[in-house]
């Protein structure tokens, strides 16, 4: 026979897919927080490579194009590793994070940082990569951050809500159900 699916919740299945919800919810926020910060890396990217070649005296048309396919490929490399990284670690972080009810947005800056610095380590021993200019360090280092600043401006209201769910929930009375 087919579960009820009219049947009310237990609160252990209401809980679980409450957690469910709200680590569904973190994962959307950190995947537009890595598209924003993607878009914003790419952009540094182009402009310090714009500036780097008018102080040079190097500034020509084909300055522009490289500066701009040098932004589009940091961009795409930005958000593949940070949408891998967000399903990777950030998104299990936040679950063990939750379970513990610590909301600061502390450890997810020193995992995104890590995870930026780890990225650009690994960029520099790949073979034909090269050591990353400071361009694109300064870029990487750049969107990192912004990343963690929108995330957590995103974050500040779901983490408010559970807050104030629980203290709601603590307020209520402890009822008995005799069948």
């Amino acid at each position: 026979m087919p579960p009820n699916r009219n049947a009310p919740l237990t609160d252990n299945a209401r809980e679980a897919l409450v957690e469910q919800i709200r680590a569904n919810t973190a994962f959307e926020h950190i995947a537009i927080s890595v598209l924003s910060g993607s878009v914003i890396c790419g952009v540094a990217a182009f402009i310090l490579r714009i500036a780097v070649a008018l102080i040079g005296g190097r500034f020509a048309i084909d300055a522009i194009f490289a500066a701009f396919f040098s932004g589009l490929v940091l961009t795409l490399l930005f958000f593949l590793i940070g949408f891998a990284s967000g399903a990777v670690v950030i998104s299990p972080l936040f679950r063990f994070l939750e379970k513990q009810k610590r909301r600061t947005i502390g450890p997810y800056a020193a995992a995104v940082t890590a995870i930026a610095g780890a990225s650009l380590i690994v960029a520099s021993v790949l073979p034909g990569a090269g050591t990353p200019g400071l361009v694109t360090i300064v870029a990487v280092l750049a969107a990192s951050g912004a990343t963690i600043v929108i995330f957590t401006r995103r974050m500040k209201s779901i983490w408010a809500a559970a807050a104030a769910e629980e203290k709601a929930a603590d307020a209520r009375p402890i009822t008995f159900r005799i069948q």
